[in-house]
């Protein structure tokens, strides 16, 4: 670990300044012992180079997995859209079937109907 600071600069300058030899030492040394223990707690915050691109490298395959869970949830749920319409189709042809089926009833009904009345009126006029 290197001081940005000339510590020995530092004495002669507390010397000149009318402290001793003896109390400019101990200041520095506090001064030094000071930094040091700024100095430990700011690297216990910090990551290395290293370990911040292994936690990105964690985040991107998490975020990938998502990604992929995302795409799987989305065609699954497309999957069951497909089905719900075909189930849907089918029905509606049903329905179509039936409302065919009951307008050619409803025809032959009407047609036997006329074709009784026409009768019967044929009848009374002879």
């Amino acid at each position: 670990r290197r001081l940005f600071f000339d510590t020995h600069a530092l004495v002669c300058l507390l010397e000149e300044n009318g402290f001793t030899t003896q109390q400019s030492e101990v200041i520095v040394s506090a001064l030094v012992k000071i930094m040091n223990t700024n100095l430990d707690m700011i690297y216990k915050d910090m990551v290395t180079k290293v370990q911040q691109e292994i936690a990105l490298q964690q985040v991107m395959s998490h975020i990938g997995g998502v990604k992929k869970d995302m795409i799987i949830l989305e065609k699954s749920e497309f999957s069951a859209l497909r089905s719900e319409n075909e189930k849907i189709k089918l029905e509606l042809q049903q329905i179509k079937k039936q409302v065919l089926d009951e307008i050619t009833k409803v025809r032959a009904d009407n047609k036997l109907n006329l074709n009784l009345e026409k009768s019967r009126v044929k009848e009374l006029v002879s």
